[in-house]
């Protein structure tokens, strides 16, 4: 789904479930009617207008946790990720959070 997909969908929900609410306030006492707008349609009104707001925000989240995420390098051995050590690398290194620094 493009951004402009997206957007046009989040519009779209936003708008119905705004119609919605004006229809609870403003129309006929309808029992089930106000029970479906306070439980499923209030809250997703306002989880649309804070994902249209933030959405920015929540885009560049998105790439940052997908490139956390990314496949691995072509020399990384599947062993050696299972295992917690890399082959040339000691036991010590493995466990350290920081990589050996060495003098310039």
């Amino acid at each position: 789904m493009t951004a402009a997909q997206q957007r046009k969908l989040q519009r779209a929900v936003h708008l119905a479930t705004g119609l919605m609410l004006v229809a609870t306030i403003y129309g006929p006492n309808l029992g089930h009617f106000h029970d479906f707008v306070r439980v499923v349609a209030l809250p997703l009104l306002v989880l649309t207008g804070i994902a249209m707001w933030q959405a920015p925000r929540i885009r560049r989240l998105r790439k940052r946790i997908a490139g956390t995420l990314a496949t691995p390098r072509p020399d990384d051995d599947n062993t050696a990720r299972l295992s917690g050590t890399h082959p040339k690398e000691t036991p010590d290194e493995a466990r350290s959070p920081h990589p050996r620094q060495y003098p310039h």
